[in-house]
This record gives C-alpha cells, structure tokens and sequence, in this order.
C-alpha cells in the first residue's frame, strides 16, 4: 500500500483511543527489548528497518479526526531508522541500558505524534546489543512484537548472507481491519454476544487481591520470577499428569491462588487473548488483543484433577469466542462508567518462541510492558530456550505494596509448584501455600505477647490506689463526687453486710442499679466479698431478666426499692440500709466466708442471645487483672485522668470504663448513656469510649462540645466515615478500634489509628498475653491477608459458660 489513505479505527483500537482520552498522561504502550549477543551491522540493520516498516502497516498509521470521529491515516515512512546509542562506555552498561529504556518508557508518546512507535539500538559492548521497540498500544499488541521481531531476524539473516530481499506472505492491514468490521456485522459476532451476556447475565461481583479500585497506570510494581530449568521440567512433567500442559495449569494455579486468598468459591480472572481467529490477523502486526473474563468455580473440596479440567474447559470455551471484546460486554452489561470489577487479577500467558537468530548472532526477545495495570498482573513467559518459565507480577502501586507482590508471587509460586507436584486426587484445600517462615510469622512473631503479671485480685488494685491517693476524685455523677478513701470505705461496708448472709467466693450478686455512683460502690464490693456481679439492667425485658435470675441463681440482688424485678433472688434495696455499724477497713480472707484466689469469678455478663439462648459468660480475677494491667500499659494514668462511663453493666466495655481507671488513679464519670453527654452541650475530659453506632449517632445530635485526647470505639465494625468524622471534631485525639468478645474479657486486638486518609480500621494486634489466629476449616493457619476464621488464646480467655461445661470445653 503505497499511498496515503484514511481508514476508521477498529474496535480495538477505539478502545484504545477512548481509554488514552480519559488518561492523557498515562502512556498506553507495549515495549520490548531483543538481546542480540555478537557484532550486530547497525547500518544493516538500519535496512531492515526500513523494510520492516514498509511491510508492517501498523507502523504508517497516524491518528486522524473526520466529523468528530476518530481515524487512522496510513501513511508509509520513508525515513524509518534505528539510531545507535552507545553505553559501551558506561561504567555498568546493563544498567545504563536499563535506565535509557526506562526513561523512554515515561515519555509520552502522544496519539497526534507522527510517528506511534520509538526504537533504537543500545550497544553495551561490540558483541552485546540490545534493539528496543516501544509502540502506542493503539497499533500494536503484545503478540505483533513477536511476529515484527521473528520477521526482522528473518530478513537480516537473509540480507546478511546476500541473498534478495523477498516481501512477507502476508495480507494487508487493511483487509484485516475490514475482516474485523465484517465480523461485527456477522452472525459469529451475535453468537459471540449471546455466549458472553448470557454467560454474565447475572453481573457477578469480582473479587480481587485488593479491595480498592484504582485508575491504569504504566507506573507499576513489577516483580520478576523464574523457575529453574529442572523446576520447570517438573512442572511440565506434573501438567502431563492433569492431562494438560504448563499454561494451562498456570492458570488453574491462579484461580486457585486468587480462591484461596479470598475465600471465595467462584472466582473471575480477567485472561489476556490475542483476539484472532483468521490466517490473515494471526499472521499480521495490528492491534486486536483484549481481556476477557474467565468464571470459574473453585471450592476447597476439589481435587487438583477437577480443578485444571474445570479450569481448561472454560478457558477453551472463552478462546472460541475470544474475538468479541472487553468494552462490547462492558456496554452489554451496562457496566460503562461503574466502577466495580468485571474480572479480578490478569492472567498473561505469552508462550511464544523467544529465541531468534541474527545471520548466525542469537538473540533473545524481552518483554518490558504489555500495557497499562489497573490492578495486578500475572505474565507467565515460556521462551522454550531452556532457561526456564518465567513469571512476573505487575501491580498497582496504589493498591499493593512491594511487600505485598512479593508475598504474593511467592506464594503464587509454591502453590503452582505444588500443584504440578501432588497426586491429582488431592483436595485443593490439602494444598499448602503458607510456607515455614510465614507460619512462624503468623504463629509466634505475631502472637508474642507474653508480659509478665503478678498475681492478684481486682480488689487489690483498687484498695492499692486509694492508699496511694485517698484523697483524689475517684467517682462523679451530677453534683455527687467520691474520693478514693470514699469510695474505697463505702465499697468495704456494703461488702462486709453481704459476707455477712453468707455471699462469698463462686457465689453469684445480682446488680439492679440505677446509673450513679452506687453503682459503682456496689460492683467494687461485690468483688471485694469475693462473689461474682451479675450485672441486670432494669431496662431488659422481665423475661429477659427472670430468664438470667434463674439460670444464674445469685445469692441476693443489690438493687433499690423503687425497681421492680421478678420474684426469686433475695433483694438487698441499697437505698433502705443503714451500713453505719460497718467497718471501713479494707475485707480480708479473713472477714470472707472462703478464701478469694485469682481462678474465682468476678462477674459473670450474659450474651445477647442472638444466636441462640443467652449465654452467661464467666471472667475470673486473674483474667479481669491481666485486661487492667494491660490497659495501664497501654494507655497509662494520663489518658485514664478522666473516663466517662456511658455503657451498660451488662456489656463488657463497661469494665474498661469503670473499673480500669480506678487501678490507676482516674477519676470515673458516671453518666446515662453518650446521648446525655449531647443533651446537656458536652464533655472534657482524657477518654470516651462507646459503640460506633452510639459515637454516630452523638456527632449527628449537633451542638457537641467534646474533648477527650483518646476515642476508643469497639463492639461493632468502625466505619470510615466515622473515623474521619471524629478525626475532624478532635484532630489531636486517638482513635482506637478495639475488638474482642465477652469470652475474652472485654479486648482481644487493638488497633490506634495512624493517621491513614482513608479512614479504615482494622481490628489490629492482640493484646498483652493474648493470642490471635487465622485459620482455615482445617485449624490451619492462613497465609497473610487471606480469609479465614479468627481464634483467639491466652490469659484473657474466660473461665467458661455458666453452667454449660459442653459448650465450654468445644469452644
């Protein structure tokens, strides 16, 4: 075709044009280097050149507008070349050569340039070369590379040896863009159509190894892996057994990988297709390959065999109707525009004969990019030059860290390596991919919590601080304050009145209490009597709360004669004692009915019994002494100065509010609930601790006046949103996420924020003296970021269940 002349774009390449006009300063390119060992004739060279862009077509086009639309001019080049850079000089000529082709591959190269393609000869020494090529995506794909650089062998050899120059078989650009726009007219292209949008009909939510979303970039991380010839061989020899060959369980290996990583049971891998189905478009340099979505299900309890058949069944049903495009079932699916994922992870296979021949020189064709990355990539190069499979990750730096990839990759690999190795029968959730070094991680680095604490009962930690600081406010609500001194006597005489009917270690006091500071007084003397307080919050149901009285059966409830509760346990009505003839002193084993050890229960709290029948959960002194020691730890006396205590008795974060700051000498606030705080304009104070949905729905009552240098939220997932929120009201505080059910006295993991934009919190790392797992249905630990189900262990770890020995031995 010798003479200029405007053709429409392809499809493929309107989406190409389309996705540059979007990200104008992404460059959209595919990229190569072939290394060239020997003394490479730049000025033959030079001719071959200038052939090659006489045959291939793709390299005359030049973009074009006509009404509006977007076209192609093509345009013959007279003046190709390939300029010589020397780096023979450089003091490490690898590397300079690496640097060059780096700094060309962040050029732009703009869709109005003349020219849609930049190439050069870098000579690293006389008998070292490397040829690069760098082309707009918009007229070549991944495989043109392979089919420009064989045919670029073929003539300098030819050429080299004196023979004639003689043209390629092959046909025209053009009659490829026009067997392409006749095949979307065609009743292929409707059958194509029919597979794809019944096949997605239902538009399947993607999962990825990310959660985020994140515009293309050409700016990736990029990690490269090889397996060693004798690996390779293996796996080669392991893919015969499934009856398959190494790609093929390649990609078996990444829906694997992405299931596993996940935990998901159908998974969507986005495969990189040539696009071509004719002699003519497989035989012709053009941009014509896309993603299309591969579906596969995988479950744990597949074997190795049902997975790699699976896997290549549906993979040969996409390849038979791989000519219909991405941006085609985007549009059919009405997903234009919506961000969300139509397929997670790519996977790339690029088995193509890398190895050339120069007029007797070998060369080796690179890969440098196959394009933009929105998310992560898996390149598996099979150059067939015995050196072994090559694999490389390319990822979203917004999405990943390097960390990440790497962790990623490795595992990616032993599981493929795995997979090619173990009998075929073998289930796939027998497959381990957590190798020795990320098991210690995840078992001991992670989980060595261990702190010393010496033994002692809650009472102990009390009386302790109001011996250092009597005289300092320990208790306030509304207009009433109690000392360390008050507290502390009051707390001893209602105790001395209840060991006096007999309540003692093991036995059980109900608390039926308004929210004020004899609630306080009364919880401290239950533990100091020994029994354990029943917390009942008069609000609850009378169902409810008779259902609690009989399954607990306390000794007595302390409660006030105003409050009305089921028959059954003794009342002791607070508000209608005389405790005047009481000592103050502090209660010994001595003044007790039996001896208090660490083991004996403190306070037993029901569960919701929302999944199932309420449960009540005992906590011992050791374990409610260990969680005390730990927060003085980690918040210290300053940030405990003044706690306001807005949670129920019957949830275990009360114990952080209420208890907690009196072993380190904090002044308690007592109050309703976070609601009054907003009632009555605000609150100063060190810490304020809640529920996200109470901390929510505090901020939407407006005219909130609150200081508190720590926000400490747990009980329910932290929103972003609220993260945010309270960062912008106090922008000097520390929020905490703080996660751990009432079987593991009140926190198991803790998370301070950092700062992080985003928002998001995690659950974060175990406490002092607790343990954390991931594990999988087996019991086994999960590799690091993949679902599993969360055990927890250690000295938190609460006695049991109340009267339920079954369930507490299963759990």
């Amino acid at each position: 075709m010798s003479s200029i002349e405007y053709v429409p774009l392809s499809s493929a390449q309107r989406a190409i044009w389309y996705a540059q006009q979007l990200a104008p300063d992404t460059p959209i390119h595919i990229a190569q280097y072939i290394e060239i060992e020997g003394p490479v004739d730049h000025e033959l060279l030079d001719r071959v050149a200038r052939i090659a862009a006489h045959e291939v077509e793709a390299l005359h086009v030049r973009l074009a507008e006509r009404g509006g639309e977007p076209g192609q001019i093509l345009d013959p080049d007279p003046s190709a070349t390939i300029p010589l850079v020397d780096l023979s000089g450089a003091a490490d000529p690898r590397a300079a050569a690496r640097a060059w082709m780096r700094a060309r591959l962040a050029e732009p190269l703009p869709l109005d340039a003349d020219r849609l393609y930049v190439t050069a000869l870098l000579r690293l020494a006389p008998g070292l070369h490397w040829w690069f090529l760098r082309a707009h995506h918009v007229i070549l794909d991944a495989y043109s590379g392979s089919i420009i650089s064989r045919r670029a062998a073929e003539l300098y050899t030819r050429l080299a040896r004196g023979e004639e120059y003689r043209p390629a078989p092959r046909g025209s650009y053009r009659e490829v863009l026009a067997e392409e726009a006749a095949y979307r007219e065609s009743d292929r292209f409707r059958r194509d159509r029919a597979y794809w949008t019944e096949r997605f009909a239902d538009r399947p939510l993607a999962v990825g190894l990310s959660d985020g979303l994140a515009e293309p970039t050409a700016d990736y991380h990029s990690r490269v892996a090889r397996l060693s010839p004798e690996e390779t061989a293996a796996l080669a020899a392991g893919a015969r057994r499934l009856r398959t060959a190494s790609p093929a369980l390649a990609i078996a290996a990444t829906a694997a990988y992405v299931a596993r990583m996940t935990g998901t049971d159908e998974v969507i891998l986005g495969m990189a297709v040539a696009g071509r189905a004719s002699e003519l478009a497989l035989a012709t340099p053009a941009m014509m390959a896309t993603i299309l979505p591969l579906r596969v299900a995988v479950r744990p309890d597949m074997t190795v065999e049902e997975l790699v058949r699976t896997t290549s069944r549906t993979a040969a049903r996409l390849l038979r109707h791989q000519r219909y495009r991405r941006e085609d079932l985007l549009r059919d699916l009405r997903l234009l525009g919506e961000r969300r994922r139509l397929h997670g992870p790519v996977i790339n296979i690029m088995a193509f004969d890398y190895r050339l021949d120069f007029a007797g020189l070998p060369g080796r064709m690179h890969a440098l990019t196959t394009g933009p990355v929105d998310d992560l990539s898996i390149n598996i190069y099979d150059n067939f030059d015995g050196a072994g499979l090559r694999v490389d990750f390319d990822a979203h730096p917004a999405l990943y860290t390097p960390g990440e990839v790497a962790a990623h990759q490795e595992r990616y690999l032993r599981l493929l390596r795995a997979l090619g190795r173990v009998d075929p029968a073998t289930r796939l959730g027998d497959v381990e991919i957590v190798d020795a070094a990320e098991r210690a991680l995840v078992l001991k680095k992670w989980n060595d919590t261990a702190v010393p604490v010496p033994p002692a009962v809650v009472p102990d930690l009390v009386e302790a601080q109001a011996a250092r600081t009597p005289d300092a406010a320990a208790v306030a609500h509304g207009g009433a304050t109690l000392t360390y001194a008050e507290l502390n006597g009051r707390a001893n005489r209602l105790a001395r009145h209840l060991i006096g009917s007999g309540v003692g270690p093991e036995d059980r006091v109900g608390l039926a209490l308004p929210r004020d500071v004899d609630l306080v007084v009364a919880a401290l003397a239950v533990l100091k009597t020994g029994a354990a307080y029943l917390p009942i919050d008069p609000a609850y149901p009378a169902d409810r709360i008779a259902f609690m009285l009989d399954d607990a059966a306390p000794a007595c409830v302390v409660t006030t004669s105003a409050t009305t509760l089921p028959e059954g346990a003794p009342r002791v009505e607070l508000d209608a004692l005389d405790l005047a003839e009481y000592s103050d002193a502090d209660v010994t084993d001595a003044d007790r009915v039996r001896p208090l050890r660490p083991g004996n229960a403190a306070y037993v709290i029901y569960t919701s019994g929302s999944t199932g029948r309420p449960k009540g959960v005992v906590v011992s002194h050791a374990n409610a002494v260990d969680f005390c020691a730990w927060a003085a730890r980690d918040f210290g006396a300053e940030r405990l100065r003044r706690v306001l205590f807005s949670t129920s008795l019957s949830f275990d974060v009360s114990v952080f509010e209420w208890l907690v700051p009196l072993t380190v000498g904090g002044q308690v606030e007592v109050v309703r609930d976070l609601l009054e705080v907003a009632e009555r304009g605000g609150w100063h104070g060190s810490l304020v601790s809640g529920v996200p949905s109470a901390m929510a729905a505090l901020l939407g009552a407006g005219r909130l006046d609150l200081s508190a240098g720590d926000v400490v939220l747990a009980g329910e997932a932290l929103p972003p949103r609220l993260v945010r929120e309270l960062r912008r009201l106090l922008p000097d505080a520390r929020i905490s996420n703080i996660y751990g059910p009432t079987e593991t006295t009140v926190y198991a993991t803790a998370w301070y924020d950092d700062g992080n934009a985003e928002g998001t919190a995690p659950i974060g790392r175990p406490l002092a003296n607790t343990r954390a797992y991931v594990l999988d249905a087996a019991l086994r630990p999960v590799p690091v970021g993949a679902p599993g189900e969360l055990y927890l262990a250690g000295d938190g770890l609460a006695r049991g269940y109340l009267g339920r020995p079954a369930l507490t031995a299963e759990r």
